[in-house]
Order: C-alpha cells, then sequence, then structure tokens
C-alpha cells in the first residue's frame, strides 16, 4: 500500500511540475522600447542600442538577459531594405549591434526589431513548440542627419 502511495505521489509531483514550469505561449501585447543611435567613428560607423521592456520579470536579477526565454533581434536596413547590421542572438544577450553607412548618399535607415527565443537561457528546456512564435514589428525610421543621440 505505502509502494502505491509512493508512487502516486512521484507521479502527481512530476505531473504539477511539468505543468507549472513552462511558460505560457508569448503573448507581447504592449512592450516599451528604447532606443538610441551613437556615431561610433567619422567614417559612417555607427551603434544602437536599446533597452526594452521585454520578460521584464527578470529584471531584478543582475544578469536578466541571460535569464529570460526571450530577445530583442534587430535588423538594421539601408533606405533599400537591405540588411546592414544586425543582432539575431548569440550566447551572450545583447542589446545592441553595429552598421555602417556611407554619410554623403546615405541617411535614411530602419530599424526592425523581433522577439525570439533566447536559446541560451536555463528556461528553454521548458519552452514546448506552441509558445516559440516569433513576433516581428514594424520597422522604425530614423534620419541619422537629425536622430543621432536622441533616445
Amino acid at each position: 500500500m505505502s509502494r502505491i502511495f509512493i508512487i502516486y505521489l512521484i507521479t502527481g509531483i512530476c505531473f504539477y511540475a511539468s505543468c507549472t514550469c513552462r511558460p505560457q505561449k508569448m503573448e507581447v501585447k504592449q512592450m516599451k522600447i528604447e532606443i538610441e543611435i551613437i556615431p561610433e567613428s567619422a567614417s559612417g560607423s555607427y551603434s544602437v542600442v536599446w533597452n526594452d521592456t521585454l520578460c521584464s520579470e527578470f529584471k531584478s536579477d543582475w544578469n536578466y538577459l541571460q535569464k529570460r526565454p526571450y530577445e530583442i533581434h534587430c535588423h538594421v536596413l539601408d533606405k533599400e531594405y537591405d540588411t546592414i547590421g544586425y543582432y539575431q542572438g548569440l550566447s551572450t544577450p545583447q542589446q545592441f549591434t553595429y552598421f555602417q553607412i556611407d554619410d554623403c548618399t546615405d541617411s535614411i535607415i530602419y530599424l526592425r526589431f523581433s522577439v525570439g527565443v533566447n536559446y541560451f537561457s536555463e528556461y528553454i528546456d521548458s519552452l514546448n513548440d506552441s509558445s516559440i512564435d516569433s513576433l516581428v514589428f514594424k520597422p522604425i525610421k530614423f534620419d541619422i542627419r537629425t536622430d543621432i543621440r536622441k533616445k
């Protein structure tokens, strides 16, 4: 009798843990993102730095970028929508990327942000296939001549 009780107890604990540890399907209704474009050199090199509110429940930890199950990806596009820079996940999650343009002819760029899975998060094992959907936001237009160093 006690063996059956122990088996039921272990089965119940495993079932409860598998149900509660899985993140729900990702749903982003609203997200704030602060963006800054910073000139890096006189030859047209720039960096894009952002701070977002995605998975803000992890922000209390000093290494929340590594812990959160999702992260922000960024593609920097020129006026013809060709990619001139991007960040699309690395072993160390980050919130910046670099790009280079010809200051004389190109001043308009577009930033296309999307939400993807942080494959190095400790929570990745608990994600199921239905919770891994990519969200892509509309591109944001910037003029390098007027919008650098503005948040």
